[in-house]
């Protein structure tokens, strides 16, 4: 009989007190970077030790993943989050002295000490609870920025709060038995690291699960109106016998009537055709004729295109076949095949990280056109403007009449954006994200979790007399929520040349 397999579990208070007691030889290192991760709330801190030897502590707070422990990963610049807890935590550890650690008895949290420019720094990192928390606190003992504020029944932690443990709620759980043999810390990171691993692949399959499924049902559309498209050309012998009719009895019509009666073609009656009274019969007949022979030409096309729907969505089937169900191993190998063969027929984007940015020279921008500029994901140029007079000039000068115009919702200020579209595209969902989150960040409602943000095509947006600079009249307006996504942000600003954070 197969034993059941171990429930994922973050490090218990004894797995974490012998973590903090194999990196006491850090302290005296100096803090070289603080970084937040876009993975949960997780921090990272490069400390270098004198003689150059460089460290990298991983504080991952809460949840099955809960730990502190030293790490051999290296993490790109798409996985560092930028933010203003962040930002703010990196800015106050800036050229930090790390001074103590310290584990709390029984406890799953710990406490690192610091001695910085502004006075004595303390990071407290709590392990326990869905989420757990980090909370950098000042000499005083009070919040100076946190992971996420805690407003509950039974604690209160916001930023300018004197720090205290949540109030205990009854005899602590039995301690699990151990699961790492001294030197815990490599251990800590191998098992981990597996799990963090495994759940990314997870993460990445149901990514691709859902771009499947999206694609699809946009195939179902198309394959539907293709069917409902054929089902016209079978309209053109129909067209045709009624063009011959109209010439055949042409001279039984008198000027301007607006209906001809004629005998059926197999001798059992009379039929009537409506007519246009402004027209003669001959020219009807012929027009007849004329959308019999698009619809004859059209059906070669559409039977063309339908076998491709079909086929392409025989081909989404066996890749969603393919994808292991929930909580299946994921084979790291055969996750870019899928990757690949979805981007083949087109459900998700083709990647274009292995083109390296500098390898293409960017054409200067005509004088007074130094636009901020990104690139969606589906690699259409974004632009937001710098300031009233540039949102103006971005507006009503260089935008084209089919390129989409966002703004935030609300009346409160901020940047014009256009997303610029060749002739007859549409732009994603995904791309309108992309231009809303822009939108939020370059507005006054920077940093909120939520905002409308509303969008028009740019032939909508007009600018009556007497409008100050940046205001314009759109119409024709649909809004979508976008929800902050540090991820989806760090990609654009990355996307965007010198000052795109501005």
């Amino acid at each position: 009989m197969t034993a059941p397999a171990e429930v994922p579990r973050g490090l218990s208070a004894g797995e974490l007190a012998a973590a903090v007691a194999e990196l006491q030889p850090l302290v005296g290192a100096r803090v070289l970077e603080a970084i937040g991760l876009t993975n949960h709330d997780d921090l990272l801190l490069v400390l270098q030790q004198e003689g150059g030897h460089k460290h990298f502590l991983h504080v991952a707070p809460g949840g099955p993943r809960a730990r502190v422990t030293l790490t051999a990963r290296r993490f790109g610049k798409d996985a560092r989050r930028r933010g203003t807890a962040t930002d703010l935590l990196a800015r106050e550890l800036a050229d930090a002295e790390l001074r103590w650690i310290a584990a709390s008895d029984g406890e799953r949290r710990c406490q690192f000490g610091f001695a910085t420019p502004a006075g004595d720094r303390r990071l407290v990192v709590e392990l326990f609870g869905s989420r757990g928390l980090w909370c950098l606190c000042d000499s005083e003992g009070k919040a100076l920025v946190l992971s996420r504020e805690v407003v509950t029944a039974v604690r209160r932690l916001r930023p300018g709060d004197a720090y205290a443990p949540p109030p205990a709620a009854g005899a602590p759980p039995p301690e699990p038995p151990p699961r790492f043999a001294a030197p815990v810390l490599a251990a800590i990171d191998a098992h981990f690291g597996e799990l963090d691993q495994t759940a990314d692949l997870r993460a990445d399959v149901d990514a691709l699960r859902r771009a499947a499924q999206r694609a699809l049902g946009k195939l179902g559309h198309k394959v539907e109106g293709l069917a409902r498209q054929l089902a016209d050309t079978d309209r053109a012998a129909q067209l045709r016998s009624t063009a011959d009719l109209m010439l055949a009895y042409a001279h039984t019509v008198r000027r301007g009537a607006d209906r001809m009666t004629v005998p059926d073609v197999d001798g059992g009656g009379s039929s009537t055709i409506e007519l246009d009274p402004s027209k003669p019969v001959m020219p009807q007949a012929q027009a007849l004729y004329e959308k019999a022979r698009r619809l004859e030409d059209g059906r070669a096309i559409a039977e063309r295109r339908l076998q491709e729907a079909q086929a392409q969505a025989a081909a989404l089937h066996e890749v969603l076949r393919q994808l292991p169900a929930d909580g299946a191993e994921v084979p790291a190998a055969a996750l870019a095949e899928w990757r690949g063969a979805l981007e083949g027929l087109g459900a998700i984007p083709k990647a274009t990280a292995s083109r390296p940015r500098a390898a293409t020279k960017a054409k200067a921008p005509p004088p007074g056109e130094n636009f901020r500029r990104f690139v969606s994901i589906e690699g259409y140029q974004i632009l937001v403007g710098r300031n009233n007079e540039q949102n103006d000039r971005l507006t009503m000068r260089v935008a084209n009449g089919n390129d989409l115009w966002l703004h935030v919702g609300g009346g409160r200020p901020g940047s014009h954006v256009v997303i610029r579209l060749p002739k007859n595209k549409t732009a994603s969902l995904e791309t309108l994200l992309d231009a809303g989150t822009l939108a939020v960040h370059f507005s006054k409602a920077r940093g909120e979790h939520r905002i409308e943000v509303v969008y028009t095509h740019k032939k909508h947006v007009r600018k009556p007399k007497g409008l100050p600079a940046g205001a314009v009249v759109p119409s024709q307006t649909r809004s979508l929520t976008v929800h902050l996504d540090p991820g989806r942000l760090r990609r654009l600003l990355d996307s965007g040349g010198d000052d795109a954070d501005g």
